[in-house]
């Protein structure tokens, strides 16, 4: 994941944090199946945002923030990471339903539904800041995605409550992962509180939250219980002098922090670019 790498420059300092009690380690890791309700209705809304060409492939999540039809054709604007868009020079960038999935059924026998791909993928809006970026495809507007997701002005409304973190984590770069194929999965934790990174001389608000995610979990949306976007999925930046840390390891209660995008920035960026929230 060099381009992880390459822009951890991204985030300043953790200037301020308010905590809460953590979720036991039964509760931390990577799920496909045993969704909760909110986690169910919003599953179809989220793709993998893929950047891919002979250096290789990079991944990122994506969702669904807004569709415009328009006849037989429709727009379909998601949110995802902005250094994926910034970063991906790659002849091949495309949204797609699911990844790494099996030729075949459980049976081996019944090949397996081709997962949708979504093609030309044109950035509409970019958040340097917050590291966030609006895409836009075009496809046939029967196509088959899920519903936007809602986003609302008051993110505080699930502090110190479960929330659900959906995305395409990089299982590959977590030694006790290691044999997992990458597709779409789900975590759970809770939004514990408020920090403070300075980036470019300003301060910018983040969520701390327990969620688990790993390099390609970036994009993607938590959300709450009711199914409304608490945030987005930050690209950590782990660094001694600034005290991030990114991944959640179960076996360490230290290593906790994953940061989100709070949902007024995510809904600034739709207003900015022209849309309205989905909610």
């Amino acid at each position: 994941m060099h381009i992880w790498e390459r822009r951890k420059r991204l985030c300043g300092y953790l200037l301020a944090l308010t905590f809460a009690p953590l979720p036991s380690a039964a509760d931390e890791g990577f799920f496909v199946g045993k969704q909760p309700a909110a986690v169910r209705a919003a599953w179809n809304s989220v793709y993998a945002f893929v950047c891919e060409g002979r250096g290789g492939r990079y991944v990122a999540s994506a969702f669904l923030v807004g569709k415009r039809e328009n006849g037989k054709r429709a727009d379909f604007y998601f949110i995802t990471a902005g250094h994926a868009v910034d970063d991906c020079r790659q002849p091949n960038r495309y949204l797609t339903a699911d990844i790494n999935q099996p030729r075949f059924e459980s049976d081996g026998i019944t090949r397996a539904p081709r997962p949708a791909r979504l093609g030309d993928v044109r950035p509409v809006q970019v958040d340097d800041a917050y590291d966030i970026a609006v895409v836009k495809v075009t496809a046939p507007t029967r196509t088959p995605i899920g519903a936007p997701l809602q986003i609302g002005h008051n993110c505080n409304d699930a502090l110190r409550k479960e929330i659900y973190a959906i995305g395409f984590p990089g299982v590959t770069q977590r030694k006790s992962l290691k044999g997992m194929s990458e597709t779409k999965r789900w975590s759970r934790g809770k939004f514990v509180g408020l920090g403070r990174a300075e980036f470019r001389g300003a301060p910018y608000t983040y969520i701390a939250s327990t969620v688990d995610s790993l390099p390609g979990s970036s994009g993607g949306p938590v959300i709450d219980e009711k199914g409304n976007l608490i945030g987005v999925i930050a690209k950590g930046a782990a660094a001694p002098e600034n005290g991030f840390r990114y991944d959640v390891d179960p076996k360490n209660p230290g290593d906790w922090q994953t940061f989100l995008v709070p949902c007024q920035a995510a809904l600034r960026i739709l207003q900015q670019s022209g849309l309205s929230s989905a909610g």
